[in-house]
């Protein structure tokens, strides 16, 4: 490359810098416009916000990439994405009224809407996701080849374009309305939280807990890193932010690299059920559903409460089977002092402002200005202007992918809905489960995980809330339980292999096998796999009113059943469990699990009984081994 080709690179990757933050603020203080008067209407934002997301993320990636025919690639992006929302503004009247009858023009716009929309998402989040939302839309186009029940009526190729998005359908739609109203500021709302140096605050706050508990380092990465996993909403960004500081802290304290990324993971997944945000998910949750966000909020408090308790034990039984110390790090008064008022404030008046059912919109606008304002009294959360230009930039461009996303994710719904899939693929799993609730619950398990692999908590939750929860809801089972059990899924699904987002990226973190830790993560949050089953017909897990006996003792069969299955995942509880045992703890999650989801009295009893021989077992293993350690022991 000759000298003024290189200079001429440099002008334009500048160029490219200062016009994607330039777009990232208009973006910012468009969406904080609009919270207030939305000028233009709920289409014309909806055409807006794509047309944002589009420039931004065709200039995010001109700026990084070094190939020049592909920067020309994606600077062509730009100019066309900006004729396209300009074709749909301009026509917007006209296409709403010809919805299903588009003219060929139209048909050429539409169809390279899908391709972008389809596209961005593939190239921010993987091609697992796009890859389905491809063989929905192919089922519209060739469905009608296929015989019997599986078929559809053959549809015009117009038609179909103009449902998934020229039609103001698909992309266009309550989803991507979503992502207007509600996960744009609230992603900016996060990204603010990281400019001010929150996640110190949050490092110190774990330290101060682990202080107290076996496996220091690792308490650690599980309360700083659920903190700051709640306010981001993606598990596998909150591992890259968080496990670059907690992973190799615990390594240095004795874990194992493939167990300090597996803690991390799980760590940072359980920020995504955790209240009062839950990564954003609970206010879309709220919408769906037509109930409030309190009472949503309320309800998750005691799943989160058990998934925090899991993660505790787990690490304890890590830290005295492998021989790991407490933890000796000195907490830092003065960062933690410091830090209190710039979490507290911030998302108390965000979550009082949600209480008061007030917009979640409404809600980000004013945790954002009382986060700024309370992190500019003090010169040491004041943050850096270029950090935070930074960091609102970064903010963008999530909220931007999470945008496309949610077009995506609309092609997928109105792919599936005007062919009649959703009802085909509710047959399908009752058919294969016989109608039986346990197989039917196991098969919508498998099809939320599978679903939900490598998206964000918000991404992953529309798609299994329009496909998996109705087939719940088709037995009976009331919705908010139906939608809570496919959330729990969506989230688990960053720590179960093979996909396992959240551990491949704590394994590379760690210097670990990407297998092995997510094969420790996947043991880890193992127990927690059981509770969505309790809640089918106890409503005490979700905080509502049960007799007090049937209360207590599903409580306690959970208590047991999470427990038992901790233990079979560490083989460990006092001591090593030798293969009998191992049998017993699996004996004990079955029996468990099995009255809390059926009832039946006899089997919380056997469980029962059956702990009772285990920990009995453990603890005279334990006391036999420690009285032999002083004959074994040379220097007496």
């Amino acid at each position: 490359m000759t000298t003024s080709q290189a200079d001429s690179s440099d002008l334009l990757n500048r160029a490219l810098t200062w016009l994607t933050a330039g777009v990232a603020l208009v973006m910012i203080g468009y969406h904080a416009m609009i919270v207030w008067n939305p000028i233009f209407g709920e289409l014309i934002n909806q055409n807006n916000h794509l047309g944002f997301c589009l420039v931004l993320l065709f200039l995010h990636w001109a700026g990084t990439e070094s190939r020049k025919w592909k920067k020309m690639l994606y600077l062509t992006g730009v100019l066309v994405s900006l004729a396209l929302i300009t074709y749909m503004a301009v026509e917007n009247k006209r296409l709403t009224m010809e919805a299903g009858f588009p003219e060929p023009r139209d048909v050429v716009v539409g169809v390279l809407l899908i391709v972008f929309v389809v596209g961005g998402t593939w190239k921010s989040f993987g091609f697992i996701f796009p890859a389905l939302v491809m063989i929905a839309i192919a089922y519209g186009l060739w469905g009608h080849f296929i015989p019997g029940v599986m078929g559809h009526p053959t549809f015009d190729f117009g038609y179909i374009v103009s449902n998934l998005s020229v039609g103001f359908q698909g992309i266009y739609g309550m989803l991507l309305n979503v992502s207007v109203n509600i996960l744009f500021l609230l992603v900016i709302f996060g990204s603010i939280f990281e400019a001010t140096g929150v996640t110190t605050f949050f490092m110190e706050l774990g330290t101060l807990f682990a202080r107290h508990l076996p496996g220091g380092a690792g308490q650690t990465a599980v309360f700083s890193s659920s903190f700051v996993g709640m306010v981001n909403g993606a598990a596998v960004a909150n591992v890259a932010i968080t496990g670059s500081v907690t992973i190799p802290v615990m390594k240095k304290a004795g874990f194992r690299g493939e167990i300090a990324g597996a803690i991390e993971a799980m760590a940072s997944t359980g920020g995504q059920l955790t209240p009062p945000i839950m990564g954003i998910a609970v206010f879309i949750m709220a919408g769906f559903l037509g109930v409030s966000y309190a009472d949503l909020m309320f309800k998750a408090i005691i799943p989160a409460l058990f998934y925090y308790g899991i993660a505790i034990v787990g690490v304890i039984l890590i830290a005295h089977r492998e021989k790991i110390p407490r933890g000796q790090t000195e907490v830092d008064w003065r960062v933690f002092v410091t830090g209190v008022p710039i979490f507290v404030l911030p998302m108390g008046v965000l979550t009082a402002v949600l209480l008061l059912h007030y917009s979640a919109g409404y809600a980000a606008f004013f945790g954002i200005v009382t986060l700024l304002a309370v992190s500019a009294l003090r010169k040491a959360t004041r943050p850096d202007i270029k950090v935070l230009v930074r960091n609102l930039i970064a903010g963008a461009v999530m909220g931007a992918t999470f945008g496309l996303a949610c077009g995506c994710i609309g092609i997928l719904i109105k792919s599936l809905t005007f062919t009649g899939a959703s009802t085909k693929l509710s047959l399908l799993i009752t058919g294969l489960s016989g109608g039986l609730l346990l197989p039917t619950l196991i098969l919508t398990m498998i099809l939320s995980i599978l679903l939900s692999s490598s998206t964000p908590t918000v991404i992953a939750y529309i798609v299994v809330a329009f496909v998996a929860a109705p087939i719940l809801m088709d037995l009976g089972i009331r919705a908010v339980v139906a939608h809570f059990f496919v959330y729990y899924y969506a989230i688990l699904a960053t720590v179960t292999p093979p996909i396992a987002g959240a551990a491949l990226v704590g394994g590379q973190i760690a210097g670990a096998s990407y297998m092995r830790t997510a094969w420790e993560s996947f043991k880890l949050a193992g127990p927690f796999f059981l509770l969505p089953y309790f809640t089918i017909h106890n409503p005490v897990i979700f905080g509502e009113s049960q007799p007090l006996v049937p209360a207590v003792m599903v409580l306690l069969a959970l208590t047991m059943t999470m427990g038992a299955l901790m233990c079979f995942c560490q083989r460990f509880c006092f001591t090593h469990t030798s293969n009998m045992q191992q049998v017993l703890l699996l004996a004990i999650s079955l029996f468990g699990i099995w009255h809390g989801l059926y009832g039946q009295t006899v089997f919380f009893f056997v469980a029962l009984i059956l702990s009772i021989s285990f920990l009995t077992l453990q603890w005279r293993k334990k006391r036999t081994a420690s009285e032999r350690a002083p004959l074994l022991d040379p220097g007496t």
